[in-house]
């Protein structure tokens, strides 16, 4: 299924060359709203006019009007056909991922851990945050209604006193749901990211509306994309500055250095689209012909009611071998945490993004192609399905359109784990794709279909008079090479780049984790692998030789046990070695790395790594449920694992979402972000 274009023209400032167009997402992953909606965008014909370059080119004045007039004809005549084209207004929210802390810019004799990051110096906003390992900020959403920013200082004894809690502001939204918080690069001022949403009119649900889909509310509100800054050069007064708003859905967001980058989406409502199928010809026609490029874009809410444009038509882009007919914008918000009004610069493409990788110079965003449908009870994409990928450079908060590319396959179903299957090493661009056309939902399905092996791509960027191109430079498995990625039945579930070593961990019964040699970009080759009961959902290089696994347990059916953690030893990739694992719970139990990027802390002391998570376990018959915190220690010279006993909430209280749970390391202690509150644990 093909991406929607988005144009745009050369632009000053910010963004010296445009951005990009992208492709529809897979917004979020419930098999049942797949089932029933699909996602991203739709074509009249499978595969219809978009084979073609996934290259963008700015956009002149008029393009959009006539790129939306062109989509909103296009539906109006399959509605008259009797065809329903999917609109991907019908998916779902996805939450965005929390993440990172911010470097420690004060003195201290203390160390700290940050949270787990994809790219060191690329921070992901975190539900905690430290710059000093004394002063903490945290988001407290116990109370969904009055999200609050609490303040915490560490005593030189080690015990927590809460010095303020701000509320954060609601502007125009009448619901609030902070994704994170980030630093600055000095410290002295934070910004807390999050999605709102407010009521709207008309009927969002025009070509496709399955009555039985089952939707969240806040999926039938309008979207917006809220910021608010805080001052926090006295870390025991912060107080908020400044507060940005705009429409959108926030989909991703990382900080380098001073700026923080946002991609949000949005699906527009336009009056033409709203019409009920048995209006006249003319008056939709003319409902049409009002329809301009401008109402596709997002407006930002003025703090005294009203909005004004927060980008013009010719600050997109367009993508001229699109044609999908869904309508969705996506927009990349630069701000300047240094300054007083946050400085906003904004971009835009008609698409919906899929996945953000950035690095601290450079950003890829990717989008797939797909469609699908379900057979057996498996989802089946097209054989044809494709990811572009677009390329930007980024220094000091200018972003600078660089090339484009297309891959085979997709990234994967789960919008927390996509960014991962992408990395970059010496300019090369390795992208981890699922390409076999049927996937599985449970261990039977898994047995009955044929393999779905992953592919690796590994693109370089050539310049030419037409523009960049992001070239296949080699791909894994291949005629010289074709062992696959994955056995019958297996799907992807944890991808980890690092340096010139790939690491992949694809499952059914057993984890096969293997080890991809990059050192020779045009011949990548599988070094070694090692089948292990169970599977890791998320790889962690500790040192060069060591990796740590953290996923689940399983046993002999495929069927997922407790949480199970892993130290392999990859010093030699031809031989990889599990060298101890640890399992908690059993089969319903689950881990912060479950629900957030971010839900594993680390600190190196010497010679060992600590290890901090929080853990959701029942035991058999999914009884006694309870919240742990686990506690574990790596000898990277011994190559060990022991796990410390786990530690228990401080009250009894009945379990909490492990999306709002947290851990710091902070010298001595373990501090636990727990429904709202940190507590602190000595290690």
């Amino acid at each position: 299924m093909p991406v929607l274009p988005c144009e745009r023209p050369a632009s000053r400032g910010l963004f010296a060359l445009p951005i990009t167009s992208i492709a529809m997402s897979i917004a979020a992953v419930s098999c049942s709203l797949l089932v029933a909606c699909g996602g991203g965008g739709a074509s009249p014909e499978p595969g219809h006019g978009d084979a073609g370059a996934p290259a963008l080119k700015p956009s002149q004045p008029g393009d959009l009007t006539t790129y939306v007039q062109r989509v909103l004809r296009e539906r109006a005549a399959q509605r008259q056909r009797g065809q329903a084209s999917l609109d991907d207004s019908t998916r779902t929210v996805a939450p965005l991922p929390a993440g990172g802390a911010a470097p420690p810019t004060m003195a201290t004799a203390v160390p700290f851990s940050t949270s787990l990051v994809q790219e060191a110096g690329v921070d992901e906003p975190d539900l905690v945050k430290t710059a000093d390992g004394v002063h903490l900020f945290s988001l407290d959403l116990h109370d969904s209604a009055k999200p609050l920013l609490r303040t915490t200082r560490r005593l030189a004894s080690g015990a927590l006193e809460e010095r303020s809690a701000l509320p954060l502001a609601l502007g125009s939204a009448s619901a609030l749901a902070p994704r994170g918080i980030v630093h600055s690069a000095d410290g002295r001022a934070l910004a807390v990211a999050s999605e709102a949403w407010a009521g709207f009119s008309g009927d969002p649900c025009v070509d496709v509306c399955p009555p039985t889909i089952l939707l969240p509310g806040p999926l039938w509100m309008r979207n917006l994309v809220a910021v608010e800054r805080f001052d926090v050069a006295d870390p025991a007064q912060p107080a908020s500055s400044a507060r940005i708003e705009f429409d959108g859905r926030l989909v991703d967001a990382r900080r380098v250095g001073d700026h923080l980058v946002l991609v949000s989406e949005q699906v527009p409502m336009l009056a033409a689209d709203q019409l009920p199928p048995t209006v006249p010809t003319a008056e939709r026609e003319a409902a049409i012909a009002a329809t301009r490029g401008t109402d596709l874009l997002p407006r930002q809410h003025l703090p005294g009611g009203g909005t004004r444009a927060l980008l013009s038509e010719t600050d997109c882009w367009v993508q001229p071998a699109n044609a999908s007919l869904a309508l969705s914008v996506t927009t990349i918000t630069v701000l300047d945490l240094r300054a007083a009004d946050l400085a906003p610069a904004s971009r835009c493409f008609v698409g919906g993004t899929e996945a953000l990788y950035m690095t601290p110079a450079t950003l890829v965003l990717a989008s797939t192609r797909w469609s699908y449908t379900i057979q057996g009870g498996a989802l089946r994409y097209p054989e044809t399905i494709r990811t572009d990928l677009h390329k930007f450079s980024f220094d000091a908060g200018r972003l600078v359109y660089r090339a484009s590319g297309d891959v085979p396959g997709h990234l994967g179903w789960d919008p927390q784990r996509k960014s991962w299957r992408l990395g970059e090493h010496e300019g090369l661009l390795r992208v981890l794709t699922f390409t076999g056309p049927v996937g599985w939902l449970t261990a039977n399905d898994a047995a009955s279909v044929p393999p779905s092996p992953a592919t690796l791509t590994v693109l370089r960027e050539v310049m030419s008079t037409s523009g960049g191109r992001l070239e296949a430079l080699a791909t894994l498995p291949n005629a010289q090479r074709p062992q696959p990625l994955g056995k019958p039945g297996e799907q992807v579930h944890g991808v980890r780049f690092a340096g010139q070593r790939g690491y992949v961990v694809t499952f059914r019964q057993f984890d096969p984790l293997y080890v991809l040699d990059l050192a020779d970009a045009a011949d990548p080759r599988i070094a070694g692998v090692l089948e292990v009961p169970g599977f890791s959902d998320h790889l962690v290089p500790l040192s060069d030789t060591l990796l740590l696994g953290v996923g689940k347990e399983a046993d002999a059916n495929g069927r997922a046990g407790g949480v199970k953690i892993s130290l392999f030893d990859v010093a030699d990739a031809a031989q990889p070695r599990e060298l101890a694992s640890q399992v908690f719970g059993t089969t319903g139990s689950a881990s912060g790395l479950d629900h957030s990027r971010q839900g594993l802390a680390l600190l190196e002391q010497g010679a060992v790594t600590r290890l901090a998570m929080p853990l959701f376990l029942v035991d058999a018959g999914f009884t006694n449920a309870r919240d742990r915190l686990a506690r574990l220690e790596v000898d990277r010279q011994a190559g060990t694992l022991v796990a410390k006993p786990l530690v228990a909430p401080s009250t009894a209280t009945p379990p909490g979402s492990l999306a709002q749970q947290r851990s710091v390391l902070v010298g001595e202690d373990v501090l636990w972000l727990r429904a709202g509150r940190l507590s602190g644990h000595a290690w």
